[in-house]
C-alpha cells in the first residue's frame, strides 16, 4: 500500500513540469520576462505571500508573445482553487484570509511553436479587499 501512495505522489510531482521562468510581483502592477518555452502545454503557478479581510479578486492577465505577435493567453485566479500545492499554509477564519507558498492555478495555455517567448502580465484587483498585505506574488511558467 506503501508503494501505491509513494507511486503516485512521484506521479503528482513530476506531472507538475519545470519552471521556465517567473514574472516578480510584490504589488499589483503589470511587468513582463521573456523565456525560451517549447511548443505544447504551458501552466501557470502562483508563488504567493499575502494575507487580506474580506473579500477579493485577484487575477493575472496573461500574453504570450513570440515574434512581436501574440499567440497565447490566459486569465488565472491566484485567490481561486489551488489543486496542486507545495510548501503551501492557508488560512480562513471569519473575513480573515492567509495564503502562503506555491500553488499551480486551474489555467494554462498550449503554444503551437516553441522558442523565445514574451510573457506579458498584469496583476490587477477585480475587488480590492478592505485591508491587505502583499508580499509576494509571483507568477510562475512550469513546462
Amino acid at each position: 500500500m506503501k508503494r501505491i501512495a509513494l507511486a503516485f505522489a512521484l506521479a503528482a510531482l513530476t506531472g507538475c513540469g519545470k519552471e521556465v521562468g517567473r514574472v516578480l510581483f510584490v504589488s499589483d502592477a503589470t511587468a513582463d520576462a521573456t523565456m525560451t518555452l517549447k511548443a505544447g502545454q504551458v501552466d501557470f503557478w502562483t508563488d504567493i505571500d499575502i494575507a487580506y479581510r474580506g473579500n477579493a479578486a485577484l487575477a493575472y492577465q496573461i500574453t504570450l508573445e513570440q515574434g512581436g505577435k501574440t499567440v497565447a493567453t490566459a486569465t488565472c485566479d491566484p485567490l481561486g482553487p489551488i489543486n496542486v500545492k507545495t510548501m503551501w499554509t492557508e488560512t480562513n477564519i471569519g473575513s480573515d484570509h492567509t495564503r502562503h507558498g506555491n500553488g499551480k492555478m486551474a489555467c494554462g495555455v498550449s503554444l503551437p511553436s516553441g522558442g523565445a517567448t514574451k510573457v506579458n502580465v498584469t496583476l490587477a484587483w477585480a475587488t480590492k479587499p478592505s485591508t491587505v498585505t502583499l508580499k509576494r506574488a509571483d507568477l510562475v511558467v512550469k513546462q
